[in-house]
């Protein structure tokens, strides 16, 4: 009984000394939070630039640097387009760096911008193709429809009690301008992997003492066509009206490609001629390829154009 009393009695004068540890947890709490977690207010100028500066450190996956090399080196993301396509991707982050005023609501949806700019990085890396939708293009367009929504809503509920003259300062102008900037660019992606057939005017018309004798046009095309299965071809056999050889027609058929259609050529004799493929844009991976090929027996040249996109593959 005295060892009870004697504890009661300590504990009585050390609760009278010291305070309850639930009372110390919150004051602790209160400091800190008064410290490191700053009062509603406007949203200061390193928070903006901190925001564009995590959105460009989001897009790391996606830089040559850090792409993997294997399987093969042309399924990544080449460094010309990286240069094109991360300014895109964070013309939203940067409209909402100009067009947020107040924390911790600006810091909240800054948080969401980010965390959509590393979404849309792990997507492009992992299931982003070049070729069979949805492709690396698709991927782009879709982050850039929610990132504009998202920078559009909280824009509009940010401003919605504020007076008109607060909102008209060059800040919320340049802000809204990027904006604009964002949504035009994503209509501006090109539509990746339609079948197209090629145009007719890559060769013709045709010099005079040639004509075409047959013209075909398909798409999805069998594999053992060489230029994959969601390509289309066209495809000219053309003959000589002033009864030249072939050799001879497929000479001038060279020469009017090389100088008037302007596809360059590498010439392996005076009749044999080999044309590369040709880009058709800076974000398109297709491209345009022809090919020329003598047919002895019916004393005609075949003209093969075709689309061809040789990355139709994850990007690593």
């Amino acid at each position: 009984m005295l060892v009870f009393l004697a504890v009661a009695l300590l504990g009585y004068f050390m609760g009278q000394r010291f305070p309850h540890p639930g009372e110390w947890i919150r004051r602790w709490g209160s400091r800190y939070r008064a410290a490191v977690v700053r009062p509603p207010g406007p949203w200061r100028w390193w928070s903006r630039l901190l925001l564009v500066v995590g959105a460009l450190a989001a897009t790391a996956l996606v830089w040559p640097i850090i792409q993997p090399g294997d399987p093969v080196a042309d399924e990544m993301l080449e460094p010309a387009e990286v240069a094109v396509i991360v300014p895109v991707v964070l013309v939203f982050p940067v409209a909402w760096a100009l067009l947020g005023r107040s924390r911790p609501y600006a810091w909240r949806v800054a948080i969401a911008l980010a965390a959509c700019v590393a979404g849309w990085s792990l997507w492009s890396v992992t299931f982003a193709s070049y070729g069979t939708p949805p492709n690396i293009d698709d991927g782009l367009r879709w982050y850039l429809v929610g990132t504009g929504v998202i920078v559009a809503s909280a824009t509009a509920v940010e401003s919605w009690q504020r007076r008109p003259r607060d909102l008209l300062t060059m800040r919320w102008a340049a802000g809204a301008l990027v904006w604009m900037i964002g949504v035009a660019a994503a209509f501006a992606i090109p539509v990746v992997g339609d079948q197209q057939v090629p145009p007719r005017d890559t060769i013709l018309p045709l010099p005079p003492a040639m004509t075409v004798v047959h013209e075909e046009a398909r798409c999805a095309m069998p594999e053992n066509f060489g230029f994959g299965s969601r390509s289309c071809l066209r495809r000219f056999t053309v003959a000589a009206t002033d009864g030249a050889n072939v050799r001879e027609l497929a000479r001038r058929l060279g020469e009017h490609l090389q100088r008037t259609k302007g596809w360059p050529a590498t010439w392996y004799d005076s009749s044999t001629a080999h044309f590369p493929c040709r880009r058709i844009g800076w974000l398109n991976p297709y491209e345009l390829c022809l090919e020329l090929r003598r047919d002895e027996s019916t004393s005609t040249v075949k003209l093969e154009l075709a689309y061809y996109n040789g990355r139709e593959r994850v990007v690593y």
